[in-house]
């Protein structure tokens, strides 16, 4: 149980399935997964001394007969209570001849010190074939191309991951994701469905993940219409670098209702493990709630 009285350690990294850094991102990936990189993350939560981390890119699979469960593991490492969810497998074809090896599935996972309540999935819209993934004459990438036309990764299933955790004689929700990078429009509507999803749960309620766009940016007004921004309320603004946590980009985000936060930063010590580094918040229970 989380103790309603005591404040409430969160975060959210994007864990790039311990592949670590390195633009684009890598042909034959399950090649590049690095089991002592999967330990340091795990590591690295351990020290974060978070009562709940959401975590993204986040991979079950198996190729050439060995399976990986990156969520287990990181469950043993930390010894976090572990939830789990991918809206979608595919295949794992190597570059070099076409031949499948294996299948994945690419996902969010929650760990926590306290035991689930209770969980919940919940997949994210996607473009439609005949949707633009921008719209012509823009200066966007893709601008002009069908979603139907575009490859795969464009149109990525997305999903939300939602559990409950006891707080005192209430819970507490915690709604995790990883929004799309590719199709401004497309991120605005998955957006806005996770702003009603995690609006429908009551208070309190944290929203938490790799958003892909700043806070201050139209796709996710929905979002920072609705929740109240970590960074923001401990005098950290939109646009400020400090907010960078994948690069120069400010994309991580912890999101609330119903909870004070007392604290924010992006925790720069995670050096390489990722791309991204982790962004944590400490909260309290705001009164009345």
């Amino acid at each position: 149980m989380i103790s309603p009285t005591s404040a409430i350690r969160v975060a959210t990294w994007n864990i790039r399935a311990a592949i670590g850094p390195g633009e684009p991102f890598p042909p034959a990936w399950w090649r590049h997964v690095d089991a002592t990189r999967l330990e340091r993350i795990g590591s690295i939560i351990r020290g974060l001394e978070a009562d709940v981390v959401a975590l993204q890119e986040v991979s079950v699979f198996t190729a050439d007969g060995l399976l990986r469960d990156q969520p287990g593991r990181l469950g043993e490492l930390t010894g976090l209570e572990v939830a789990y969810t991918a809206t979608h497998a595919f295949a794992l074809v190597r570059p070099e001849d076409g031949r499948v090896i294996g299948s994945a599935m690419w996902g969010n996972a929650l760990l926590s010190r306290a035991p689930f309540d209770s969980i919940d999935a919940v997949g994210l819209p996607v473009g439609a074939d005949d949707d633009l993934v921008e719209p012509a004459g823009s200066d966007r990438p893709l601008a002009g191309v069908r979603f139907g036309d575009a490859e795969p990764g464009v149109r990525e299933p997305r999903s939300v991951i939602a559990a409950r955790l006891p707080l005192g004689p209430a819970s507490l929700s915690v709604v995790g994701t990883h929004l799309t990078y590719a199709g401004s429009g497309q991120r605005a509507d998955q957006a806005a469905a996770l702003a009603d999803l995690a609006l429908e749960r009551g208070e309190p309620v944290l929203v938490v993940g790799d958003l892909n766009d700043a806070i201050e940016a139209p796709q996710l007004a929905s979002l920072a219409g609705s929740f109240d921004d970590a960074f923001a309320a401990v005098g950290v603004p939109a646009g400020d670098p400090r907010r960078a946590s994948c690069g120069a980009l400010r994309i991580d985000h912890i999101l609330s209702r119903g909870l004070r936060v007392v604290g924010c930063r992006v925790e720069r010590s995670a050096g390489d493990a990722s791309d991204h580094l982790p962004v944590i918040a400490d909260l309290e229970v705001a009164s009345g709630t």
